[in-house]
């Protein structure tokens, strides 16, 4: 029978007894999977390191990889780069997220850069304006502050 609302039981409702049990349950739950987590972990690292096979040692000699990183490793490594290679743009993606420049990313820093363009004063233009604007302002100053000398000192 499938769990519906009738048959859900909140956590206060229950005895203490009966929450230490079902605490306990999953608990034990818990720790068997993180174990099977870490066996599974284990075996692949295990898998990984051991040496390649003589098919594929001649394939990454003729890659020109050195003969002391020819392991399982690389023989998964190849595969992804030749798939990329071929065109598969999944696994070109997953090279471009394992060397550290994902599209997202680049695209990301991109967005940074314009917006830091955008909130920067107009890089420089401003401060050309601002210049422009005080000479004028100057001049402005220089032709007003003359006659007014001269019709002072009459």
């Amino acid at each position: 029978m499938a769990n519906n609302q009738q048959n859900l039981i909140p956590q206060a409702q229950r005895s203490p007894e009966e929450a230490r049990e079902m605490g306990r349950k999953g608990g034990k739950a818990s720790g068997k999977a993180r174990r099977r987590k870490k066996d599974i972990k284990q075996k692949m690292k295990l898998l990984l390191s051991l040496p390649a096979t003589a098919n594929d040692r001649e394939e990454l000699a003729v890659m020109g990889v050195d003969p002391d990183d020819m392991d399982n490793e690389m023989v998964l490594v190849k595969s992804l780069f030749l798939a990329a290679a071929d065109g598969d743009t999944r696994a070109f993606d997953r090279i471009m997220d394992l060397v550290g420049k994902t599209v997202a990313r680049e695209e990301l820093a991109i967005k940074k850069e314009e917006l830091k363009k955008k909130t920067t004063p107009s890089n420089g233009a401003l401060e050309d304006l601002i210049v422009g604007l005080q000479e004028d302002n100057d001049d402005l100053h220089a032709q007003t502050t003359g006659p007014h000398d001269a019709l002072e000192t009459e």
